[in-house]
Parts: structure tokens; sequence; C-alpha cells
């Protein structure tokens, strides 16, 4: 290699990582904005399940149904 095609060279490196690094941050808010979204998705979930009364009244039967049958094997 001539030193003209090491500056040719050199003076297009820049320029692909300066794209490459553009395309990361990209990635990187799209990954930032699937994280906001699974999370708030799993929020209103659990918040739907965690408001409704069917949901304590199946959780306090089961645990009560547990310590009967703890109790009866005493």
């Amino acid at each position: 290699m001539n030193n003209t095609e090491l500056v040719a060279c050199a003076s297009l490196t820049p320029e692909k990582s300066t794209a490459r690094r553009l395309a990361e941050r990209g990635l990187t808010t799209v990954e930032y904005a699937i994280g906001l979204v699974a999370a708030a998705t799993a929020a209103i979930v659990l918040l739907r399940i965690f408001s409704d009364n069917a949901f304590f009244q199946m959780l306090q039967e089961w645990v009560l149904a547990v310590f009967q049958n703890l109790t009866m094997k005493i």
C-alpha cells in the first residue's frame, strides 16, 4: 500500500465507526423502549390481578386448605 491508499483507508474508518456508533445508539434506544413496554405491561397485569378480590379469596382458600392438611397430619 502506498501513502495515498493509507490516507484513503484512514479517512473511511472514522465514518464507518461513527455510523456504527449511531446505529448502536439507536438499538440501545429500541431496547430501552421494549423494556419499558414490557415493564408497563407487567405492571398492568399485576395491578389487574391484585385488584381483583376473587384472586385474594382463592389465595386465602388455598392457604387455609394447606394449613388444614398440615394439621390433619399432625
